[in-house]
């Protein structure tokens, strides 16, 4: 009988024993579905944000804000950042700050200080890195770029749209040798800002949580293309068609593993939208809005000449 009664007062334990690391299972496992439901969640609201009017959009932006205080108190590694990230740049916008590279860089700023600062967050930024560029980079971003190219010049020359804001925000009245460098340094630095925020902050909060499926390709492309309803291309085309680059980088961002490769490929397409912008678009749009100013200022001078004219004869 005593052999039983070792059996029995030794079993228990032994039944008992994987309950705890069970629960603790159960607990990581709520944790990760919340993380990625809060990702998904937030993805979507600021896709939506833009294409909404301007009530509509402090909606969607509040209901960010409240999906981060949640993300911050649970701890969510990937929503935490995301959601810092999304609330600064639009409360930026609502605040009518209009330079979008501008809202992103300050954005990023936060984001870098967030998961630097916060001893829970460090580590977790591991896109931040350069990656591959191979020749099967080379001719996925040179692909890539002549699409985009492609793309962009014929939307521009079949449709006509009028982006005469775009002229005036970004073309000031210098020497064209003066901007086409500037349209060079502009280009490095909105594919910088931009790749950093959707190839880089979005895909990778997208990856953490729901795994890198075409899921997280598409909810950080969609978010890309949404941007774009007032940009270059505008309009709800120029939302598909920046979709479809924004699928394109995110392919050539997990390829090669790092930012550099989609970063090469935004800049050459930056550099064909700041061609447009200064050799087709600023000659016929430029001066719309103060033509009829224009055309008043040299009536006006012409017959002030011909009074002054008339006057030195009558002398």
């Amino acid at each position: 009988m005593r052999p039983n009664n070792r059996f029995q007062l030794t079993s228990p334990p032994l039944r008992f024993s994987h309950v705890p690391i069970l629960r603790r299972q159960s607990v990581k496992g709520s944790a990760r579905k919340l993380d990625a439901l809060l990702v998904v969640s937030i993805t979507l609201l600021c896709t939506a944000a833009p294409l909404l009017p301007t009530n509509a959009a402090i909606a969607a932006a509040s209901a960010t804000a409240v999906l981060a205080v949640l993300a911050w108190y649970k701890r969510c590694r990937a929503a935490a950042p995301l959601s810092t990230f999304c609330v600064i740049c639009l409360g930026l916008v609502l605040f009518s700050l209009s330079y979008f590279p501008v809202i992103l860089a300050v954005g990023l700023l936060c984001y870098a200080a967030v998961v630097r600062g916060v001893p829970w967050l460090r580590g977790t930024a591991t896109w931040v890195r350069w990656g591959s560029f191979d020749g099967t980079m080379c001719f996925l971003s040179v692909v890539a770029w002549l699409l985009a190219a492609a793309a962009l010049l014929t939307w521009y020359l079949l449709l006509h749209p009028n982006i005469a804001d775009i002229v005036r925000a970004y073309v000031p009245a210098l020497p064209l040798g003066v901007l086409i460098v500037g349209g060079l340094i502009f280009s490095m630095a909105n594919a910088a800002v931009e790749e950093a925020a959707y190839r880089g902050v979005f895909l990778h909060a997208l990856d953490s949580s729901l795994g890198p499926g075409f899921a997280a390709l598409l909810l950080q492309a969609l978010a890309f293309g949404a941007i774009h309803i007032r940009g270059f291309p505008r309009g709800w085309l120029g939302v598909v068609l920046a979709c479809i680059y924004g699928l394109l980088m995110g392919v050539i961002r997990r390829r090669a593993g790092g930012m550099f490769a989609p970063w090469i490929a935004h800049v050459f397409t930056d550099i064909v939208i700041a061609g447009i912008v200064l050799f087709l678009a600023q000659p016929n749009q430029a001066l719309q809005p103060t033509q009829h100013f224009v055309v008043s200022f040299r009536s006006m001078r012409t017959s002030i000449l011909k009074v002054l004219g008339g006057l030195s004869l009558s002398r």
